[in-house]
């Protein structure tokens, strides 16, 4: 446009067409120039176009706001262009001051048009993103118009329809609006709570006791709520580090969060579950998740007043149990809950949580439950779980706290909520309840005798019961509680045995499966035999001992003897357990899986146990697994677990010899590909992606094995069976597949890097790596020139850090791997090969050398690879 033409001249003699048609112009050119990135030296043109010609632009949007009588539909159009062109001036190169300076006035006029119904939806959009996304283009005159706006009648009509339930997209808009600029002016508001801006927190707060529940009816709520946790957030940073300068904003900054909390609690009340069942899965899920963001803004308040705020839901849950309000006390208990976390190590609030729990709600929940509604107590069992720490500090409080969770478990309903509790209570406190082990263990008989729980309620429930066995402190009635829990593992099998074999007896006998998502084409008998198996894990967990307790060696030697009769019966009827579900079911994965969890939970254990079982049978029944065994992967990664729990220094090498001969002989029952290709060494192509996970795993414990002791592997007898490894370990290495891909590079790596404090393991070592070296680096060359994906390559660059500051050789075996027929690409030069290798022996390993070689992948790959490769 010519820089000599008064654009406000000829406005004045345009219509309301030609004016509506050059703001939708103004507005179409800028939107599609701001989508081009203006970093782009090829759209330099097109903001330089556009930022010449904006003065005329602005003069056209200025004209709009400031003349009388503007028709709406021009008057929206030209606020729709304002809009359009802010986001230009945020993206525009250097932020054009002269732009800038041009909109601001124009907002001025935006915020009085707030007024105008006709224009309101356009002007609340502008105004609501601006807020969010570009608050510096607002000045304090703005922010002035905005108090009296929201002080104004206008406003208060807004106020008093959202407490209403009138939650029109008008009314959201005003909400919205509200709360971004409240947002903009966050430490103000903070600092001047207690004078001027007193009156906006304190709509702010009422707003949140609007009619209607949360997400359902209130879309207003959660936005709300995530303002008064900012704003809690943000007090802190305007609290002095010195306490003995009172702040005056301190105080009504700390009532109104209170008010907030207030405000915001009672809302998330549940209605009757007549009424919830009326709500969609959104509503529910979105109603749930506003529960969680009160708890958050609880939260960041109890971080501020302290535990004044468990006093006050103490207090609700005690009047509402006066009041049989079943709803409130929900609300009230879940938001008691919700503290938790703020309270574990603090026992300042002990005196508002003993005001519950030595109340009469165990009494209730116990005797009542007919009348309580079932949210209401799967809340209030929670609340015992989240509590742990202060039943730990009140251990009087534990026995009636369990009473209540063992009578609950026969509902279907409370076991998973009442099973957990149990869990979390006996695990922590299991010091302060061994004494009643006995009364727990006759009302578990006591359950089971009537309906079969379902498996995790189960496997919890066992994995407490030997939680409280093992504070036991004589071993021989420790033991013999081990007896009476694997009674009721036993009693399991026996279902699944006569479910399997298909003598059912009637129907009292054998209950239908108690799991819920259950299906009716189930193998009932492989789902109680997984029971079993989770009982037994259960278990297994639950008599580790606690990493803090102390072991009485004394106690525990002159009661030797008994341990030494008990302990292998217990232990025999474990692994007896183990073997009969497996004979019963030989290809089950599942099975499988369950099993080695089962014997995992005995390899940390440093001290006799049940499932601390002797190595060498341990060792005996995991070799026992053949290449046909479903997921004998499992069984491998197993056996790396056991094999460092190996502690005995008599039998460790045998048992290690044992497992890795097992190992390589799986390896051994690989395919071979028929189809030709250089392999390392050029042997025999063997097919790695048959058993991706045998592979993985089967390389990982031997890379465990060489740090454990390297002399297994290089030692193993016949001595083909380690050639055999170290061939298989290259072509892992030269595979495609990444997982057993990766452990070959670590394997290497740690193999390169192994060292003995033994002379003949030493020898062998350096004789193993003078064969396998310069092979090695061929297999590393191949994959650094190309045949490596991009996210391998610092995997791989790691046995090559190890080479060049181990073995003086390895910058000869490097270019020699480079100069191979084998390298796959030509793309590089023979002097661009030779500087790689001198970038990566001048660094001696360290972790500059992966960049050389992602750099050297690039050049190898060329150009124009692929990025997904």
């Amino acid at each position: 446009m010519d820089s000599n033409v008064n654009m406000a001249s000829i406005l004045e003699k345009l219509g309301q067409k030609e004016t509506q048609a050059l703001l939708w112009l103004a507005a179409h050119v800028v939107e599609d120039v701001t989508r081009l990135d203006p970093n782009s030296v090829t759209n330099a043109t097109q903001y330089k176009a556009v930022l010449d010609n904006s003065e005329s632009f602005m003069t056209i949007m200025a004209s709009c706001f400031q003349t009388k009588g503007v028709p709406a539909p021009i008057l929206e159009d030209a606020i729709k262009c304002l809009q359009s062109w802010i986001i230009f001036s945020q993206k525009a190169p250097m932020h054009q001051t002269d732009i800038l300076s041009s909109l601001k006035p124009m907002l001025g006029n935006v915020i009085e048009f707030l007024a105008v119904d006709t224009v309101y939806d356009a002007a609340a959009e502008l105004l609501i993103e601006t807020l969010s996304n570009s608050p510096s283009l607002f000045t304090s005159d703005h922010h002035k118009l905005f108090e009296m706006l929201f002080k104004s009648p206008w406003a208060a009509g807004f106020y008093q329809r959202i407490a209403d339930g009138d939650f029109g997209f008008d009314a959201i808009q005003f909400a919205q609006l509200l709360l971004a600029f409240a947002e903009t002016r966050m430490p103000l508001l903070v600092q001047s709570c207690h004078a001027g801006n007193s009156e906006l927190l304190s709509h702010l707060c009422d707003i949140l006791l609007a009619q209607g529940y949360p997400v359902v009816d209130d879309r207003i709520f959660v936005p709300v709520v995530e303002f008064w946790s900012s704003f809690a957030e943000t007090v802190p940073d305007y609290l002095p580090a010195d306490s003995s300068e009172e702040q005056p904003w301190k105080v009504p900054a700390f009532s109104l969060l209170l008010k907030a909390c207030s405000n915001a609690w009672q809302k998330i009340t549940y209605p009757p579950s007549t009424e919830v069942s009326d709500w969609d899965s959104n509503d529910r899920a979105g109603f749930a998740d506003s529960r969680k963001d009160v708890v958050d803004l609880l939260q960041s308040v109890y971080a501020l007043v302290g535990p004044q705020l468990l006093g006050t839901f103490a207090e609700t849950v005690i009047a509402s149990l006066r009041e049989s309000d079943w709803l409130r006390l929900e609300a009230a208990v879940y938001c008691l809950g919700g503290l938790a976390d703020c309270c574990q190590d603090d026992n300042r609030g002990d005196g508002f949580l003993a005001a519950v729990f030595h109340s009469n709600l165990f009494v209730i929940l116990r005797d009542g439950r007919n009348s309580v509604p079932a949210r209401t107590q799967q809340t209030c069992l929670q609340l015992i779980e989240l509590y742990t720490e202060y039943f730990e500090r009140n251990p009087i409080l534990l026995p009636p706290a369990l009473e209540l969770l063992f009578s609950t478990l026969g509902d279907n309903a409370m076991a998973p909520a009442a099973s957990r509790s149990i869990l979390r209570l006996c695990s922590s406190c299991r010091a302060h309840l061994h004494t009643e082990i006995e009364a727990f263990l006759a009302e578990y008989a006591r359950v089971i005798s009537r309906q079969q729980l379902d498996c995790a309620t189960s496997e919890r429930t066992i994995g407490a019961l030997s939680s409280v066995a093992q504070a036991i402190p004589n071993p021989t009635e420790r033991y013999a509680k081990y007896g009476r829990i694997l009674e009721f593992i036993e009693m399991e099998l026996q279902i699944c045995q006569r479910l399997a074999s298909g003598q059912q007896g009637n129907d009292s006998a054998l209950p239908p499966l108690a799991c819920p998502d259950t299906l009716p084409e189930e193998n009932a008998s492989l789902h109680m035999a997984l029971k079993v198996l989770r009982c037994l894990v259960g278990m297994g967990k639950g008599v580790q001992a606690p990493t803090e307790n102390a072991i009485d060696l004394d106690h525990e030697k002159q009661l030797g003897a008994s341990q030494d009769a008990v302990l292998p019966e217990i232990q025999r009827r474990i692994v007896a357990l183990i073997v009969e579900l497996q004979k019963m079911f030989p290809r089950s994965n599942e099975i499988t899986e369950q099993i080695c969890n089962v014997l995992r939970t005995g390899f940390s254990e440093t001290e006799p146990g049940p499932f601390v079982l002797p190595p060498s049978e341990v060792a005996q029944y995991l070799t026992s697994h053949t290449f046909a065994t479903p997921r004998v992967g499992l069984f491998i990664s197993t056996a790396c677990s056991f094999i460092s729990s190996v502690r005995e220094k008599e039998n460790q090498h045998n048992i290690l010899s044992a497992v890795l001969g097992w190992v390589i002989g799986l390896l051994r029952q690989f395919p071979y590909i028929n189809s030709p290709g250089i392999t390392a060494g050029g042997a025999a192509q063997i097919d790695v992606s048959a058993e991706p996970e045998v592979a993985q795993n089967a390389i990982e414990i031997s890379s465990r094995m060489l740090t454990k002791d390297p002399s297994v592997i290089l030692h193993i007898q016949p001595a083909e069976m380690a050639e055999f490894f170290f061939l298989f370990a290259l072509q892992a290495l030269d595979s495609n597949e990444p997982l057993p891909k990766a452990a070959a590079a670590e394997f290497w790596a740690t193999f390169v890097n192994a060292k003995s404090s033994d002379e003949n393991c030493q020898s062998a070592l350096n004789s193993a790596m003078n064969t396998l070296g310069p092979i090695l680096c061929q297999s590393l060359a191949r994959n650094i020139g190309g045949n490596a994906s991009r996210s391998e390559l610092d995997k791989l660059s790691e046995p090559l850090k190890k080479l060049v500051n181990r073995y003086s050789k390895a910058k000869e075996w490097f270019e020699a791997g480079l100069n191979h027929p084998s390298f796959p690409s030509t793309k590089v030069s023979q002097a661009e090969k030779a500087m790689f290798v001198k970038k990566v022996v001048s660094l001696r390993g360290a972790r500059a050398t992966n960049q050389v070689v992602r750099d050297f992948w690039l050049a190898a790959r060329g150009s124009s690879f692929s990025y997904a490769a």
